[in-house]
């Protein structure tokens, strides 16, 4: 049976399916890490010497394409984020700590994720300043990735995305949701490339109705040594309550502690009026 199996899988092989851009293995290694991953789930985690390497949704606003593997979990961070916005004449900062994604490898091309507003800081010098602070919203997602998960030069998912509204004194208290679809693509020289287009229904406190929100995302990355690498990102925004757009461009450096830990430093710089500019520190890890 087993030999059976080998040789379909390299017919397979033959008539077309991709190579394994993600890690340098054999033929006979690629095959059965494909057959295998088959019976790996939330219950029967991924082998760790099997693992694939560890992609990140951060610290760039694009998401990740890969889902992370069957069985393991993933927590990505803002260590501390500053943001700064002034909007006719009057300023506005907002403070976060410990804003994290904590994703959970259902099957061999999925996983749940959990985002957590732990805890924010929110100031406002208008004639009347005002100051909030608390634990904020709670989002969940479920990602399915499409293809590329385990070889090819490109991937692509799907995220639907739901908010909670559980924060009291920082959130606007409504239900949110939307759809992330990721792309990524690897190209030669440590290069890559990624987007996203994601659409989001949203809450207007003010006028106390939702709108839609359009927010793609265009990105470049690249691997300056095996550890250290950067990205540089432009990621814009559109709703229907107002004809215009807001961008930002976000950049900045990456280290790769090890296989499994990953730190990260950016700026998310304002292109447009009335956008936040944003100062971040971020970790993440698997395990």
């Amino acid at each position: 049976m087993l030999r059976l199996l080998t040789f379909l899988s390299g017919v397979l092989y033959l008539h077309g399916t991709p190579a394994l851009a993600q890690q340098p293995l054999q033929l006979t290694d690629r095959d059965s890490l494909l057959l295998s991953r088959q019976r790996y789930s939330l219950f029967r985690p991924v082998p760790r010497a099997r693992l694939r390497p560890m992609s990140t949704g951060r610290p760039d606003a694009t998401e990740s394409a890969y889902s992370v593997d069957a069985g393991h979990f993933q927590v990505e961070t803002d260590v501390v984020r500053l943001g700064q916005q002034r909007f006719y004449g009057e300023a506005s900062q907002q403070l976060a700590f410990n804003h994290a994604n904590i994703k959970l490898g259902l099957t061999r091309q999925m996983d749940l994720q959990v985002v957590v507003e732990s805890y924010t800081i929110q100031t406002e010098d208008a004639e009347q300043p005002v100051r909030r602070a608390g634990f904020g919203d709670v989002t969940l997602r479920l990602k399915r990735n499409l293809w590329g998960n385990d070889g090819g030069a490109t991937a692509l998912a799907l995220m639907p995305f739901v908010k909670l509204p559980t924060g009291r004194s920082c959130g606007n208290r409504a239900w949110e949701g939307g759809l992330v679809a990721p792309f990524a693509w690897q190209l030669p020289r440590d290069w890559s490339f990624g987007s996203q287009l994601q659409a989001s229904w949203n809450r207007d406190p003010e006028a106390q109705a939702h709108y839609l929100e359009l927010a793609p995302t265009v990105t470049v990355g690249h691997d300056l040594y095996r550890t250290l690498g950067g990205f540089l990102e432009v990621a814009a925004a559109w709703d229907t309550r107002a004809p215009a757009w807001t961008a930002t461009l976000n950049g900045g450096p990456i280290w790769r502690v090890t296989d499994n830990v990953q730190l990260d430093l950016g700026v998310n710089l304002a292109l447009t009026q009335a956008t936040e500019t944003s100062y971040f520190l971020g970790l993440s890890f698997r395990r």
